[in-house]
């Protein structure tokens, strides 16, 4: 089915039928590198405040310098759902990476990708809609187990391998077109001055100030 099947009205949906579409939209994800070349890293990242949220998109070069910034206010219409992320944060997300003006290589998400119950997290829901190579970056378990396999402390769910702790408190996993090795790396790189990588950190605060100074 076409991606744009599922340029639905997400705020809609009732739980059974996000739930439903999680499940049929899992089967979408590439968990293959389409690129051999990143060089521009997005961050995405929104911030709340009662009924009001900030969505920040941050393209990076691979020193840190910023490329571009995008920011978009919005009304917040949807509750927060466990496990259901995408249906709060997938439009405003997907609006402000639209805004951009200079294309990108990878985009990281803040929220999980493959590491869901359903193996389809809000990364995965980005990447697939804007067919991208998407990282899921998660500051929590979500589910699953961390075991050791081979020195590298996976996140395994039901016998799969669906994402990686990389540091304390940050599960890195698979949103769309990347493996999950080459993720990994990406995030490792872009690890400096805090314990998410930089694109996602400075859409982070710059989120939280913009909120900040329009309360």
């Amino acid at each position: 089915m076409e991606r744009s099947a599922y340029l639905l009205d997400l705020e809609s949906l009732t739980y059974e039928e996000a739930v439903e579409l999680q499940v049929r939209m899992a089967s979408m994800v590439s968990e293959y590198d389409f690129s051999k070349k990143y060089e521009l890293f997005c961050g995405v990242d929104v911030a709340y405040s009662n009924q009001h949220a900030v969505a920040v998109a941050v393209i990076q070069n691979e020193d840190g310098s910023v490329v571009e910034v995008s920011k978009r206010r919005y009304t917040v219409r949807h509750a927060y759902v466990p496990g259901l992320l995408f249906l709060r944060e997938a439009p405003p997300m997907l609006n402000v990476i639209k805004s951009l003006k200079n294309d990108f290589d990878v985009l990281l998400v803040d929220g999980n990708g493959r590491l869901h119950p359903r193996k389809f997290g809000i990364a995965c829901y980005v990447g697939i809609m804007l067919d991208k190579p998407t990282i899921g970056v998660a500051k929590r378990l979500l589910c699953g187990q961390i075991k050791t396999v081979n020195g590298r402390r996976v996140v395994v769910l039901n016998g799969d391998i669906v994402g990686e702790a990389v540091a304390k408190d940050v599960y890195v996993s698979v949103g769309h077109k990347i493996s999950l090795s080459t993720a990994v790396e990406i995030v490792k790189k872009l690890m400096r001055a805090g314990r998410l990588p930089s694109p996602i950190l400075v859409a982070h605060r710059m989120a939280n100030e913009e909120l900040g100074r329009r309360k």
